[in-house]
């Protein structure tokens, strides 16, 4: 054990849980805090949206385009995404957008039971630019906020039930992968 090989091993060990913790704390958000976007940096002069939503109730959105995106023939897509109390998000939906004028577009999506928000975000399309594209916000998602939420082993909301058990406890994928290189450490440090 004197060759230096095994405390380098644990000393990566402990590293890359270091790591992967602090990989985790950086993508939490607050809980409860809609994630908007700065309308100035869009191609809409507009957005209105359910600013809390509610189990298997409708998230209902309005964008309307700017002036310049309506006259140089730019496109989008809305997507919205789904997470829940017991920490996954179903899969990303393209949403059906409608529009009488082609500037003023309305969508919406029902929401699911013990939902904890709604991810939305936007891909334009510019015609007049070689078709080049543009994500709104340009990663992740903007986010609405449920009436019911967990986060950050943390209950909130306005419609929750006032002694909720956390029973629905999922443990972070960082928090797995550092227990494991714990583990692995001290396997190897048996040894």
């Amino acid at each position: 054990m004197g060759d230096g090989i095994v405390n380098s091993r644990v000393l990566s060990c402990i590293l890359m849980s270091l790591a992967l913790l602090n990989t985790v704390s950086a993508a939490d958000t607050e809980g409860g805090v809609n994630i908007e976007p700065d309308i100035d940096e869009t191609i809409f002069s507009e957005i209105s949206h359910t600013e809390t939503t509610t189990d298997l109730d409708e998230w209902e959105i309005t964008l309307t385009l700017n002036d310049e995106a309506f006259n140089n023939n730019t496109s989008f897509t809305l997507t919205t995404q789904i997470c829940v109390n017991e920490g996954y998000c179903l899969p990303p939906e393209i949403a059906t957008l409608a529009s009488d004028d082609d500037k003023i577009f309305t969508s919406s999506v029902t929401t699911i039971d013990d939902h904890t928000y709604v991810n939305w975000k936007v891909k334009a399309t510019y015609a007049d630019d070689d078709n080049t594209t543009e994500k709104f916000p340009s990663s992740g998602y903007y986010k609405t906020w449920s009436d019911c939420w967990f986060n950050d082993n943390e209950w909130g909301g306005d419609n929750c039930p006032g002694d909720e058990e956390d029973d629905g406890f999922l443990p972070s994928i960082g928090i797995v992968f550092a227990a494991s290189a714990v583990l692995l450490a001290a396997i190897i440090r048996h040894e």
